[in-house]
């Protein structure tokens, strides 16, 4: 039954592999002292904690599962904080693989959502670690998923973006971003014939070589930009453009269009508090810096 398809999301949470981000392994241990330096775990989670997590509880529809792809090789006081930080998540997997290739490590996940026969079909969708899902994303991906064949990708393209103000400071600023085939919330859907996981394709490009389906309805995510971000390609040209849009003569607009868009789908957090996170993000240098846990 369509009706029945399970849904999978897919973080990676610092995984020390071979992915689309600037961090890849060598044999000097270098990359993995990078990966692992106090300073940007504790970055990672502080978004991740404060983003991204409360997102994922503030669904609607709960009936999903999240795997957060990390590495074994991670050290064991950023494994006790992760596995802290998702003990309340319903239905949430931490995995800390093994594998040094992304699309190795997931699989077994990706199998294991075709039923035990692997004849079934189910939705995949990814997520950064320092990103957001509205509160509507599950619902709305199960109900536009559900009669799709495999192969289909879903775009959600509207959202709003984070960004610093200016380049000589992290005070933030928000924005509505429309996004044809943006990363956040791309979702697939996968059979025995096609179980890649939805970070193994170029998430702009899907469209070349299979079905793709828009829902442009609401804001399905936040995307932040900031310059601890793993993948930073034209990031100066991206917030130049940024920053000209958000305090044009439109300023007003967009402050008002990101109130009402949290208010309905980022209930959790309001637009100075969102505003206010890429600072805090700067002044943090350990796990000491953050909240304590229970």
């Amino acid at each position: 039954m369509f009706d029945e398809r399970p849904i999978v999301g897919h973080i990676r949470f610092s995984f020390y592999g071979i992915t689309d981000t600037r961090l890849k392994p060598d044999t000097d241990g270098t990359a993995l002292a990078r990966l692992y330096d106090e300073t940007r775990m504790a970055r990672r989670f502080h978004l991740f904690e404060t983003l991204t997590l409360p997102s994922l509880k503030a669904q609607t529809d709960q009936d999903f599962r999240i795997v957060v792809m990390t590495s074994e090789m991670m050290p064991e006081r950023f494994k006790a904080r992760l596995r802290a930080v998702m003990a309340d998540v319903p239905n949430a997997v931490i995995d800390f693989s093994v594998h040094a290739r992304g699309d190795k490590a997931f699989r077994s996940h990706m199998l294991r959502s075709l039923g035990p026969d692997l004849d079934g079909t189910a939705v995949h969708f990814r997520l950064d670690d320092d990103d957001a899902l509205g509160r509507t994303y599950i619902a709305d991906l199960r109900r536009i998923s559900q009669s799709l064949p495999p192969t289909t990708h879903i775009t959600f393209p509207r959202g709003l973006i984070l960004f610093p103000a200016r380049p000589d400071s992290p005070e933030g600023a928000v924005m509505e971003e429309v996004h044809y085939l943006a990363a956040m919330g791309l979702a697939v859907v996968c059979s025995r014939s096609f179980a890649k996981n939805p970070f193994q394709m170029m998430h702009g490009i899907v469209w070349k070589r299979w079905p793709v389906v828009s829902y442009p309805r609401g804001h399905a995510f936040i995307r932040t930009q900031h310059f601890s971000n793993d993948t930073l390609a034209r990031q100066d040209k991206i917030l130049i453009a940024l920053r000209t849009e958000r305090f044009s003569r439109r300023a007003d607009r967009w402050v008002a269009t990101v109130d009402a868009a949290l208010a309905t789908s980022f209930p959790f957090i309001d637009q100075t508090r969102l505003a206010g996170l890429l600072a805090e993000n700067e002044a943090i240098t350990s796990l000491a810096d953050l909240p304590a846990l229970g």
